[in-house]
């Protein structure tokens, strides 16, 4: 991104703007949690994103993702503390990551280039394999071990192989 795209940007402060300032500061307060442990600093960012989270409506805590993290839109995103998403995740808004009110620590496990789509719930203790899509508005309750295929529905069923 040029200077005069990232000025721009500042000036209008789109809605992507305030979004690549709430993941800059969730990797910062990962950096200062996990790499390089500074308390203070870690706290420092937590309270910033958490604030700026609020506003979008943003529940993600450090940790959960690898990189590479992708938020197409603001509104609703929560993920469980206990979740764990691969690298480079695509997340359309109003999703929801968590347990499926059984055991809490029942968390889904995610694998990498998966992109979930707007409305989409993954709850259970279950897993996702690599490059699965994950339709607009499906509820996921069962394993997708297959790489690279499509799911859809309530509940959500394998689309293609």
């Amino acid at each position: 991104m040029t200077l005069k795209e990232r000025l721009l940007d500042w000036l209008i402060r789109p809605e992507q703007f305030y979004i690549k300032r709430y993941i800059c500061r969730l990797r910062k307060e990962e950096k200062y949690t996990f790499e390089k442990p500074i308390p203070l600093l870690a706290y420092w960012f937590k309270a910033r994103k958490n604030r700026l989270g609020s506003r979008l409506g943003f529940i993600i805590y450090a940790g959960n993702f690898g990189e590479g993290l992708t938020l197409w839109h603001y509104g609703s995103v929560i993920v469980h503390p206990k979740a764990r998403i691969g690298k480079n995740c695509n997340i359309h808004g109003n999703c929801c990551i968590g347990t499926s009110g059984g055991a809490a620590q029942d968390v889904p496990v995610i694998g990498d280039n998966v992109d979930i789509g707007q409305g989409a719930q993954i709850l259970g203790g279950i897993r996702i394999a690599d490059n699965v899509k994950i339709g607009a508005g499906a509820v996921v309750v069962k394993d997708v071990l297959t790489p690279g295929v499509t799911v859809v529905g309530v509940p959500g069923v394998i689309l293609n192989r």
